[in-house]
């Protein structure tokens, strides 16, 4: 069977979030973290002489020094729990202060309000702590700062004092690199984040140009189609009324001319519905009376102008189905039963529409193909708004030539929508 399908696909929008830090820079911060903190619990009172109370305290400083840093991992899911945990760690052992300075920046890089602010004053005591135990510690090796600032190769029992001074110079130079890494680290996210609100805005700005474009191109359609047509019909209308009237003694002729001006009003009823569809956005519903109920109606006019028909029409509770459905519905069968007369001209139409709320509705309609040596006028532009009807709604839609190219076959599923 050679077919043409149109199928509707879902497509949906999303918004990219700012992407996290590489794996390297993480992995650098950990290691760095974990430098400072061996070598702030090596040069310690714990570290260097574990005798006595140090001595019990050992066990808990080897795992902060290999557990601390590691916190790290963490800082962007749980940025709180990461830096208090540093805090008391930094606080109670001499681990020092690296780790709760880095998952400080990473907090402010993230979170606002004055909980942040208070992390921040832990993290200052941490630093302050850290800073005075080495200080107060008295000897070279049980102080990372003593051993910095001794005369290099001074042996590890070397006294070495420390002026004061240094805590708050100290406490004043990491606070501010801590903090400053992390409102640079939150301007540069908040840059992302509205880079990409702009890109969106700019995306749905351009939805609305066209969407404007669009709707400005329906009208001017829609006054052209009034100002042609409607003339037109009125005209049909009229002189098929005076046909009529001036039919004395032809029956025949007085009815052929009776359902022309018929069907020249709902032609101008249609006309109006189908200008109100021009002149609002696709995804709205215009009002339309039609149901499922009438599509005997389509039937009826079709068998009325002579061209035989063949139908089966069964849809399970038809009274509950969506006016959107319904109108769809109505709308491919006389489309499909015009087109079947248009370039099928006294073929037989096999129409059948079955369905419900189960299996949602289904048109299937053929009639024998018939070769025309000139293209007819306004051809294959029928089946394309069926297939956008179908569309609109999620459907799909098969047309084409069946049974060995003998036979022209449309067939439309619809999902069924019931009233909301």
């Amino acid at each position: 069977m050679s077919v043409v399908r149109r199928t509707v696909l879902s497509m949906s929008t999303t918004t990219e979030l700012p992407a996290r830090p590489p794996w390297w820079r993480t992995a650098l911060l950990v290691v760095t973290c974990l430098f400072f903190t061996v070598s702030n619990g090596v040069f310690s009172e714990i570290g260097s002489q574990p005798e006595g109370l140090a001595g019990i305290l050992l066990i808990p400083l080897i795992l902060g020094i290999g557990g601390l840093p590691f916190l790290l991992l963490w800082r962007h899911r749980a940025p709180f729990v990461v830096t208090w945990v540093a805090v008391a760690g930094g606080v109670v052992l001499p681990l020092g202060a690296s780790t709760a300075l880095v998952a400080l920046a990473s907090l402010i890089g993230r979170r606002r309000g004055p909980a942040v602010w208070w992390a921040a004053g832990g993290v200052a005591v941490t630093v302050a702590v850290a800073v005075a135990r080495d200080i107060v510690a008295p000897t070279v090796g049980a102080s990372l700062l003593k051993t910095l600032g001794a005369t290099p190769g001074a042996p590890p029992e070397t006294e070495f004092d420390l002026d004061w001074q240094v805590l708050p110079i100290l406490l004043a130079l990491t606070m501010c690199l801590s903090i400053g890494a992390g409102l640079l680290l939150r301007a540069r996210r908040l840059s992302r984040t509205a880079e990409t609100a702009a890109a969106a805005a700019g995306q749905e700005q351009d939805r609305l140009g066209h969407a404007l474009a669009r709707q400005v191109e329906r009208e001017r359609i829609a006054r052209e189609v009034h100002d042609v047509l409607g003339h037109r019909l009125s005209l049909l209308t009229l002189h098929a009324g005076a046909l009529q009237a001036n039919a004395s003694g032809d029956d025949e002729l007085a009815q052929s001319a009776a359902l022309v001006r018929e069907n020249a009003g709902r032609s101008m009823e249609d006309l109006r519905s189908l200008l109100t569809v021009l002149r609002h956005d696709l995804d709205q519903d215009p009002v339309l009376d039609v149901s499922l109920a009438d599509l005997p109606s389509v039937i009826h006019e079709v068998l009325d102008s002579g061209s035989p028909v063949v139908s089966s029409v069964y849809l399970d509770q038809a009274e509950s189905a969506d006016p959107a459905l319904a109108r769809a519905v109505y709308r491919i069968v006389q489309e499909v039963l015009t087109n079947a007369r248009r370039h099928a001209p006294g073929e037989q139409v096999r129409l059948s529409v079955t369905g419900g709320p189960d299996e949602g509705v289904r048109i299937d309609a053929t009639n024998r193909y018939v070769a025309s040596p000139e293209p007819r006028a306004g051809s294959g532009i029928g089946l394309q708004g069926v297939a956008e009807r179908a569309e609109l709604l999620g459907g799909t839609v098969a047309y084409g030539l069946d049974d060995g190219g003998r036979t022209f076959r449309v067939t439309v599923a619809l999902p069924w929508r019931a009233v909301s």
